[in-house]
């Protein structure tokens, strides 16, 4: 009996971490249609802030979304030299509090982490930040919350 206690406890330790939620990096990651998006990501440097504590909210634009932007806008912003118009634009869709999409009544205007100005808001059960919609809302990870949209977010002026 002990050693069948001893097997279970170990295999508990073993699979348990591998069922929890790993942080926002982990799910994009995994979620298999964020390759541009953790493309910039990583060369902004932002990634390794995301895996951070938080409470991190990221409205996180799928691969889709890019395809609006032009492929020699999406390779300029890799360059070195474009870091930081590519931390900027990046910086619009993250914010460092956790948003679900029943903290929406109607419109909200928040702060990204790149300090603009961003308008959430709630239209018949969609929510839509600035000008795109919020495809699946609400992905729960260790460190925050991810949206899934439909565009890469332009600044407003």
């Amino acid at each position: 009996m002990k050693k069948l206690y001893v097997i279970f406890f170990t295999l508990t330790i073993m699979i348990v971490p591998s069922i929890t939620f790993g942080n926002v990096i982990d799910k994009l990651n995994e979620a298999g249609k964020f390759t541009k998006l953790n493309e910039t990501l990583s060369k902004s440097g932002l990634n390794e802030n995301l895996k951070g504590k938080g409470p991190f909210t990221v409205f996180a634009p799928l691969d889709d979304a890019f395809a609006a932007i032009s492929a020699q806008t999406y390779y300029g912003l890799l360059r070195e030299d474009n870091k930081d118009k590519l931390v900027n634009i990046l910086g619009r869709h993250v914010f460092s509090k956790k948003i679900t999409s029943s903290d929406i009544d109607s419109e909200i205007k928040l702060k990204a982490i790149n300090g603009e100005e961003v308008t959430i808001k709630k239209v018949n059960g969609i929510v839509y930040i600035n000008e795109a919609e919020v495809v699946t809302a609400d992905i729960e990870v260790s460190n925050g919350v991810i949206h899934f949209i439909n565009r890469v977010l332009q600044p407003l002026n």
